[in-house]
C-alpha cells in the first residue's frame, strides 16, 4: 500500500482511544491568519523561512495545531502528558490502517508543517517552542519509500505492507 494526500490538513487525536480531538482543520482554513500576521510583525519571518523554506502562513499545520491546543478544552494538558498525536491526513490514515501501531509520516509531508527543519531534516526545537507544541505529538519522519508497517489484520482481513508515502 502507498499513501498520498494533499498534506496540510491537520488532525489531532487521542493516542489511547484513537478518537479525533477536534474536526480536521483543512489546508484552506484561515482562522490563524491574524496570529501569522503577528508572528511576521514580531520578526519571525526570516527565521521560519531559513529553517523550513516556508513563509509564515495559516496554510501550514503549525498554527492549526497551536489553535487546537489553545482552544479545545483540556487539549494542551493532554498534549503535555503525551496523550495526543498530530498528523496530516497521511499520518492519520497510517495510524488507523496499522491499528494505532505506527505514528509516522514522510519528509514531504513533514516539510509542509512549518515545524520541520529542511536543513537538519528533523523536527525543530526552536519552531516547536515558537508555536508551543510538544514534541511528543509529532510523528516519526521517514523517507518516501520506507517500511511504514503493515495493515492491522482486522482492518482488511490480511496484513499488507505499507511501503510508500508522499504528498501530492
Amino acid at each position: 500500500i502507498g499513501i498520498t494526500n494533499q498534506r496540510e490538513t491537520t488532525v489531532v487525536w487521542d493516542r489511547a482511544t484513537g478518537e479525533v480531538l477536534y474536526n480536521a482543520i483543512v489546508w484552506q482554513d484561515r482562522r490563524t491568519a491574524d496570529y501569522c500576521e503577528k508572528l511576521r510583525e514580531q520578526g519571525y519571518s526570516d527565521k521560519v523561512q531559513q529553517k523550513t523554506g516556508l513563509l509564515i502562513d495559516s496554510y501550514f499545520s503549525a498554527t492549526k495545531i497551536k489553535w487546537i491546543l489553545d482552544n479545545v478544552p483540556d487539549a494542551r494538558d493532554k498534549a503535555k502528558k503525551g496523550a495526543l498525536a498530530f498528523g496530516t491526513i497521511d499520518c492519520f490514515l497510517l495510524w488507523r490502517l496499522t491499528g494505532g501501531g505506527v505514528h509516522a509520516t514522510d519528509a514531504t509531508n513533514a516539510s509542509r508543517t512549518m515545524l520541520y527543519n529542511i536543513v537538519t531534516q528533523n523536527w525543530d526545537d526552536d519552531l516547536l517552542a515558537l508555536f508551543d507544541i510538544p514534541r511528543s505529538m509529532l510523528p516519526e519522519v521517514k523517507d518516501n519509500s520506507a517500511d511504514f508497517g503493515r495493515t492491522h489484520k482486522d482492518f482488511l482481513g490480511v496484513e499488507l505492507p505499507i511501503t510508500g508515502m508522499a504528498g501530492d
